[in-house]
C-alpha cells in the first residue's frame, strides 16, 4: 500500500514524454486539421513505435525503431486477418503475446515491453471486426496503412534531431550488436513469458462469458500486471497499482470530459496525457495509470457523443477482471513450481543417501 504513494529511484523522463506526445499528436493532429480525426486515431496505433529504446543514444534508436515498427505492423496485420472470427481473434492474441513475450524479453528490448504489440493486435482486430461480432467494421487494409503512416511519423520525430551535427556528435551510439548481443531466455524470463500466455488464454476464454465490456482491455490488464517481474511482491504491487490507478484515472477522465474535448483540444489532451505517462511511469506505475486511463477512455469515446458511464464501468470491470486473472495465473504457477520442486527433492537427495549407505 505504501508503494502507491512512493516514488521509485528513477529519472523523470521529460525527453521521452515530449517525444511520445509529438509522435501521437502528429498523425492525430494532421488528420484532425483535415477533418478526419477518426483516421488520425487509427494512425496513432503506429505511434507506439516511439516508446521503445528511450534510454538509448538517438542514433541507436534510429537503428532499432524500424525493427519495432515492423513488429507492431505484423501484430496489426495478424489482428486484421483474424478479425472475422472470435476464436481466431483469441488465437491471434495468444500468438502475438507468446511471440512478443519471448522476443522482447529474450532480446531485452526494455520498456514498455511486449504489451504494445498485444495492444496493437487487439485494437486492430476490434476495429476491423464485423459489427455483428462487437467490432467497428472498418476496412482492414486502410487501418494497416494508417498504422504504417503513424509508425513512419513517429520514427521521423525520433530521427529528425540527427539532422543537426551537434546531436550526432553528442550521441555516437554503440550499435545494435553491442546493445543486444543475442537472444537469451533464462528460466525467470521464460516463466514470465509462459505466465503471460497463460493469462491471455484465460482472459480470452472468460472475458465474454463474464460480461467484459471490451475483451482486449481484460487481456491488456493481465499482460501489464505480469510482464515486468517474476517476483511475487512486485507482481502483487503491479496488480494493486493497475486497479487503484485506473479508478483514480477515471476521476481525471470525468473532469476532462466536462470540457467537452473535441477537435484540436482533444488532440492536445491526448498529447499531454501520453507525454505525462512517459514522464512518470518509471517512478510510479499507479501515477502513470492516472494518465493512461483517461487517454484510453478518451480514445474510446471521441466521436461517440452520449453518456460515458457504460464505458467507465466497463473499464473498471475489465481492469479488475484482467488483474484478477493475472494474479490467479501467477499464484497457480507458483503452486505448480513449488509442487514440482517438492517432488524433485527426493531425486536430488537420492545420490547422497546412496553414498551414505555405501
Amino acid at each position: 500500500m505504501r508503494s502507491l504513494v512512493q516514488l521509485q529511484q528513477a529519472p523523470w523522463r521529460w525527453q521521452a514524454g515530449l517525444e511520445a506526445a509529438l509522435a501521437l499528436g502528429l498523425p492525430v493532429g494532421l488528420f484532425t486539421l483535415l477533418g478526419q480525426q477518426p483516421l488520425g486515431l487509427q494512425a496513432a496505433l503506429g505511434s507506439f513505435t516511439a516508446l521503445y529504446g528511450a534510454s538509448l543514444a538517438r542514433i541507436d534508436r534510429a537503428r532499432l525503431l524500424p525493427l519495432v515498427a515492423v513488429g507492431l505492423l505484423l501484430a496489426a496485420a495478424l489482428g486484421v486477418l483474424c478479425a472475422g472470427n472470435l476464436w481466431l481473434t483469441g488465437a491471434c492474441l495468444l500468438v502475438v503475446s507468446g511471440l512478443a513475450g519471448v522476443l522482447v524479453l529474450g532480446y531485452r528490448l526494455g520498456p514498455p515491453g511486449p504489451m504494445m504489440f498485444v495492444l496493437v493486435a487487439a485494437v486492430a482486430g476490434r476495429l476491423t471486426a464485423p459489427v455483428a461480432l462487437g467490432g467497428v467494421g472498418l476496412p482492414g487494409l486502410r487501418l494497416w496503412g494508417l498504422a504504417a503512416l503513424g509508425a513512419a511519423l513517429s520514427y521521423l520525430v525520433i530521427v529528425a534531431p540527427l539532422a543537426l551535427p551537434t546531436v550526432r556528435r553528442r550521441s555516437p551510439g554503440q550499435g545494435l550488436k553491442a546493445l543486444f548481443p543475442g537472444f537469451k531466455l533464462p528460466p525467470d524470463t521464460a516463466v514470465l513469458a509462459v505466465r503471460m500466455v497463460g493469462a491471455v488464454l484465460v482472459a480470452v476464454l472468460l472475458s465474454r462469458p463474464l460480461g467484459a465490456y471490451r475483451s482486449y482491455w481484460v487481456v491488456l490488464s493481465a499482460v501489464a500486471v505480469l510482464q515486468s517481474s517474476p517476483s511475487r511482491r512486485l507482481t502483487i504491487i503491479r496488480g494493486l497499482h493497475r486497479v487503484v490507478g485506473t479508478v483514480l484515472g477515471i476521476l481525471v477522465f470525468e473532469a476532462l470530459w466536462l470540457l467537452h474535448p473535441a477537435g484540436m483540444l482533444a488532440v492536445a489532451a491526448l498529447m499531454v496525457l501520453q507525454g505525462l505517462t512517459e514522464v512518470v511511469v518509471a517512478r510510479n506505475y499507479a501515477l502513470a495509470l492516472l494518465f493512461i486511463t483517461p487517454m484510453a477512455l478518451l480514445n474510446a469515446t471521441l466521436g461517440h457523443p452520449g453518456a460515458t458511464l457504460p464505458t467507465v464501468q466497463g473499464r473498471v470491470f475489465d481492469t479488475l477482471l484482467g488483474s484478477g486473472i493475472a494474479l490467479g495465473v501467477f499464484w497457480l504457477g507458483e503452486a505448480l513450481l513449488h509442487l514440482r520442486a517438492g517432488t524433485a527433492e527426493p531425486d536430488r537427495q537420492e545420490p547422497e543417501e546412496a553414498k551414505g549407505k555405501a
